[in-house]
């Protein structure tokens, strides 16, 4: 049982450490690319929404590949993971490369009226499209090594890429100004050498380059790589819709203000749900290497142990509201109300991150996706469109605990939570069996 393996725990705070970091390197990007002035900022804006699905197959493709090797260190198997792996990330790379390069910039010219900045925009696609396979192939490596307990490594790793980034755009753009294409270009070197750090940490673990995947592995691999993607899509066009009718003015008693609530309340919801995200993707690793006997086990021990701990970071953010509402500028019951929900519904989304990673950790990708799509679109949207039509925040907050509610209640039918033997894995699933 995990309360008596001090290991279990070993690298969720450097996988948030970096989960983070991440976050921080885009707005560091951010900033001096607004230096530059002009149409920079609107560009670089433009061009992370145009890439927005490489970012969620990168980030899925990470997922499912700590979730594999975690499962390969049970069987012995890690060496054959780790090359087959790395084969699939070089292909998805290529893949997005030759896309990206091809298509994005023929939209940027197609959504963008000014001239100026569709031009920045397609010089930053471009080598954005470039450097995809070593993306691919860094993000991959990053999240297989916290996968084999080397989360501190790529921490110390992530902080030497920040500030190489960092050096790299200031020389580029306030030094020798080399403008808006730099900030992606010194990007793509980064990568480059990123990729050759990741590969050359995990021969440490032992790399079976000659083991090519078979094609029942990759098809398999490949699938989950695509639900979880396809759940990143459904989360992503939920929220951007979510904001578009907050910001309709014939959608019930329109008001700046509680379309300023709401925009505000996104920052507080990406504090609250970072550290639930990140537990969700350590898990799903760390439970992939259990027996079926141990997993049982470790989820009640998890459940009981950190459930206090989430009702009390509700009772602090329910506390908080009011100093939330002037640190944010934001007041009146469009804030307190999602304020409260949110904080609400944060034991209920602690139990359902581990009941995700659960699954995931048994290949059921698929089902996480298409349990978190349907109540996306089919319940949080039409409570929602109800709640700003009858000018009831309850009603439209609700969207954030309720359909979180009947995930966690299909979840719950579908992971071995009870003490019986485990279900069959599904035919879906990611076995190390190449």
């Amino acid at each position: 049982m995990i309360e008596n393996d001090k290991g279990f725990w070993r690298g969720y705070w450097p996988l948030l450490l970096v989960i983070v970091a991440g976050q921080l390197a885009q707005q560091a990007d951010v900033i001096m690319v607004g230096r530059l002035g002009g149409g920079a900022p609107g560009a670089y804006a433009m061009t992370t929404r145009l890439v927005i699905v490489d970012v969620i197959l990168l980030s899925a493709m990470g997922a499912v590949a700590s979730t594999a090797i975690g499962e390969a260190r049970r069987n012995g198997a890690s060496p054959r993971i780790i090359g087959a792996i790395l084969w699939l990330s070089l292909l998805a790379g290529l893949c997005c490369a030759a896309f990206g390069a091809a298509t994005y910039p023929r939209l940027a010219k197609l959504l963008v009226g000014d001239d100026a900045i569709a031009g920045l925009i397609c010089d930053g696609v471009l080598w954005y499209s470039l450097a995809a396979p070593f993306r691919f192939i860094s993000s991959t490596s990053a999240f297989m090594l916290h996968a084999l307990d080397q989360g501190t490594g790529v921490v110390k790793w992530k902080l030497w890429e920040f500030a190489a980034k960092a050096i790299g755009n200031f020389l580029a753009m306030e030094i020798f100004g080399l403008g808006f294409s730099s900030c992606f270009q010194i990007g793509a070197v980064v990568c480059v050498g990123s990729s050759i750090w990741g590969i050359r940490a995990l021969l440490r673990h032992g790399v079976d380059w000659l083991t090519l995947p078979g094609a029942s592995w990759a098809r398999r691999f490949g699938n989950a790589a695509l639900w979880e993607s396809e759940r990143g899509v459904a989360m992503h066009l939920a929220m951007l819709t979510c904001l578009t009718m907050f910001a309709a003015p014939g959608l019930g008693n329109y008001d700046v203000g509680r379309l300023n609530c709401f925009a505000a309340g996104q920052t507080l919801m990406l504090i609250v749900f970072t550290p639930l995200v990140t537990l969700m993707r350590f898990l799903a690793f760390r439970l992939a290497g259990l027996t079926d006997e141990r997993l049982i086990d470790s989820i009640r021990t998890i459940s009981l142990q950190g459930a206090p701990f989430a009702v009390g970071v509700a009772i602090l953010l329910m506390a908080g509201t009011d100093a939330l509402g002037r640190l944010y500028g934001q007041h009146g019951p469009w804030w307190t109300t999602l304020v409260e929900i949110l904080a609400a519904s944060i034991p209920l989304r602690y139990m359902t991150s581990i009941l995700r990673a659960v699954l995931q950790a048994r290949g059921s990708f698929g089902t996480v996706a298409r349990t978190d799509s349907s109540v996306f679109w089919l319940v949080a949207l039409p409570l929602v469109a109800l709640g700003l039509y009858i000018d009831s925040p309850l009603v439209a907050y609700l969207a954030l605990i309720v359909p979180e509610g009947l995930g966690a209640l299909r979840f719950w039918k579908q992971a071995p939570l009870v003490s019986r033997a485990a279900r069959p894995r599904s035919g879906a699933e990611t076995s190390t069996a190449i």
